[in-house]
């Protein structure tokens, strides 16, 4: 197996909000605020901020050696998880939901990258060590977003009455059964027997789907020392309890982060979450529901669930595990437990990150260097062998299918179809001629004249034949052109947001994933295009 690498700006894709391209290419509006710039300096500056900060290492530990017990466990995954008890351990961090057989190709891309960064930065700073992090998001409970993943055309969905935190759910034999049916389409390929081996193996009748995710992380990432942490436990939660309590006295959290949500709206940018006057969700089997504050009583949303003041705080004393932060505590939560310096993020993460600044500095909890996710679009070596044949290369199918098409028309058969030379060759011919004629008769020059419209008139409509027989001719090379687009953007979108990496190990195996970090860029921005044969 061998790949090829070309790349692009993330602005010439047409897929990245302006908040997103204004952050990577370093607006100054943007930086107005103190965030740390995505290079080797904010790194720097990040872990100068760690080492002020007394994150609770030996907690964090505990946690992950229980959590990782039973479980084979790779060598660089055992010493990474050492290390954090160091204070000159740091960790680069992505975070992700525990969807159905990992969802969007992103999903890979995001803990690539941090394996990628991590690598990087002992390059760069050899005295320190840096351990990469998959952050679950194991308590998110839309269903509906993490249920189900595309296989070509195929949606596959699973079917489930189950409520509550999605990576509490158990593996059910709905579930089962969904993994029968894609057996069939990816068994047939290479390596599908190989990849569906392996979801039969992380996804456990009557487990969680948060342990299922976490064992197919660590099976096939596991080699590269990629630590991953299911932050949905009592022990952590605890030191969650101060944001909890702060956030808790309704609209404390919102009078800290409306400035920054304002200022963001004036700048015209668009915000992908708001804050709300209680950021927390109310957390059992079965149950997340988000708190809100009533009179002088907190109310779960959609229950009979209600608490006083002295109640909720015995609620929160005695079970820190049952309050579930929501996306603006969520980072937050990460952070306190995590001796984070990074935060790698797809756009939309990048994008609601940046105004919680304000509350990380209220809470004294140092706001990592956010680092915009590797992206990259998968071209097979027959879909790339096409392309060459259309004289095409991979970047411009960004561009809109007409506009596209145009272009290829040009490329391909604007010499035979243009009469442009010709038409100037003709309106000199007879200028000349003109002259020539006006010298025997000047009457004679309007006849000429005459003749030169109507022949001008005449060229242009073969003109305009020869370009609709160029077009008949290319009518396949166009459908060619639909299909690759297609292909390479389902449903319009970029492939990452919607192929599953089912598809691709069932083709290539596991050497796919080395191709893919090798390819990643530690943090320069740049959309990648790789060629896989």
């Amino acid at each position: 197996m061998t790949s090829t690498s070309r790349y692009i700006s993330y602005r010439e894709t047409g897929s990245f909000s302006p908040l997103v391209l204004d952050y990577i290419e370093k607006n100054p509006m943007l930086y107005s605020q103190p965030l740390l710039t995505p290079d080797l300096s904010g790194l720097k500056k990040a872990m100068e901020q760690r080492e002020q900060f007394a994150t609770n290492r030996t907690v964090l530990v505990s946690h992950l050696r229980k959590q990782y017990e039973g479980m084979a466990v790779d060598q660089h995954v055992s010493e990474n998880i050492e290390r954090l008890l160091l204070s000159s351990t740091f960790t680069i961090t992505t975070a992700h939901q525990n969807n159905l057989f990992t969802g969007p190709l992103y999903f890979f891309y995001k803990i690539l990258h941090a394996i990628r960064l991590a690598n990087y930065c002992k390059e760069q700073f050899p005295n320190q060590d840096f351990v990469p992090v998959y952050y679950v998001g194991s308590e998110d409970a839309d269903i509906e977003e993490l249920n189900h993943i595309h296989v070509g055309a195929i949606t596959h969905q699973w079917n489930t009455s189950q409520q509550g935190a999605v990576g509490r759910m158990k593996v059910d034999q709905d579930l089962l059964a969904l993994l029968q049916q894609v057996e069939g389409e990816w068994g047939v390929l290479p390596h599908g027997k190989e990849w569906v081996n392996l979801l039969k193996e992380a996804y456990q009748e009557n487990d969680s789907m948060a342990r299922a995710t976490f064992r197919l992380v660590n099976k096939l990432l596991g080699r590269f020392g990629i630590v991953v942490l299911d932050a949905d436990a009592k022990a952590l939660k605890e030191l969650l309890k101060p944001v909890c309590s702060f956030d808790l006295e309704a609209g404390q959290t919102e009078a800290v982060l409306n400035p920054a949500f304002n200022q963001m709206k004036e700048w015209g940018y668009s915000l992908q979450a708001f804050v709300r006057p209680v950021n927390l969700f109310y957390l059992k089997e079965g149950l997340r529901q988000r708190i809100e504050k009533k009179e002088d009583n907190w109310q779960v949303v959609g229950t009979m669930e209600q608490f006083n003041k002295q109640q909720l705080k015995q609620e929160l004393d005695q079970h820190p595990d049952r309050f579930s932060p929501n996306v603006i505590l969520r980072g937050l939560y990460q952070s306190i437990l995590l001796p984070d310096i990074a935060f790698i993020g797809g756009g939309s993460e990048v994008a609601y990150w940046i105004p919680l600044l304000p509350l990380f500095q209220k809470m004294g909890i140092p706001f990592p260097v956010l680092v915009l996710r590797n992206s990259f679009l998968l071209v097979s070596d027959e879909q790339s062998s096409k392309l060459n044949k259309l004289g095409l290369e991979a970047e411009q199918l960004f561009h809109p299918l007409g506009e596209l098409v145009k272009k290829f028309y040009s490329h391909a058969d604007h010499q035979n179809s243009s009469l442009s030379d010709e038409l100037a060759w003709m309106q000199d011919f007879y200028g000349k001629l003109s002259q020539k004629a006006a010298t025997v008769d000047f009457t004679l020059k309007g006849h000429t004249e005459s003749l030169a419209k109507k022949a001008a008139h005449l060229l242009v409509g073969l003109e305009k034949k020869m370009a609709s027989a160029t077009k008949r001719k290319y009518t396949d090379a166009e459908r060619q052109i639909q299909i690759l687009k297609d292909s390479l953007f389902p449903t319009g979108q970029l492939q990452e947001r919607y192929d599953n990496m089912g598809v691709y190990y069932a083709r290539y195996g596991d050497q796919l994933f080395d191709h893919l970090i090798e390819a990643s860029h530690p943090l320069e921005a740049r959309f990648t295009i790789l060629t896989v044969n």
